[in-house]
């Protein structure tokens, strides 16, 4: 019962005709030449991740550690002191006329710093580079004080000695 009919021409439900318009190639742009692809950077974007990762630990690291370090350091005086290594401040005694120091004189002075319970012997002549040996306490062990002399005038340097 069905008749054939030729389609009509205008309909949208007609196929196309033969040779009707050519398949999608791209942007005019595009039309003859291979699609571009992305370029590719020879770096895992995981592992361009962890290294920026590890390098900003790293420069967090210098940052809150070694600059304060280098700062409190070297700016505002150095790790070394007038003798060398930071220690005790050199101090001062008084000297007899004959140029002796009595060892109660040379405990208290030793006393004024961090040692508790000094003994001192009597240091008989006073010079550059002249050594006393002082027996002290910090407050938690006991320890000897080597107490050196720099000169006729009583300033020493002294360094302690653990047993």
């Amino acid at each position: 019962m069905s008749q054939f009919h030729p389609p009509h021409q205008g309909s949208p439900y007609t196929p196309p005709a033969q040779g009707g318009p050519p398949a999608y190639a791209g942007h005019p742009a595009y039309v003859g030449y291979p699609v571009p692809q992305p370029q590719s950077s020879g770096l895992n974007p995981w592992v361009a991740g962890l290294l920026g990762a590890l390098a900003g630990a790293m420069l967090t690291f210098i940052g809150m550690t070694l600059l304060p370090i280098l700062f409190f350091g070297l700016l505002m005086g150095g790790p070394m002191g007038d003798e060398g290594f930071m220690g005790p401040p050199a101090s001062r005694v008084d000297v007899a006329p004959d140029g002796s120091v009595s060892g109660l004189a040379l405990a208290e002075a030793l006393e004024e710093g961090y040692y508790e319970d000094v003994t001192c012997p009597n240091t008989p002549k006073v010079g550059t580079d002249v050594t006393t040996i002082c027996d002290a306490n910090d407050g938690f062990a006991n320890m000897r004080v080597v107490v050196v002399f720099r000169g006729t005038d009583g300033r020493f340097g002294a360094a302690d000695l653990f047993e």
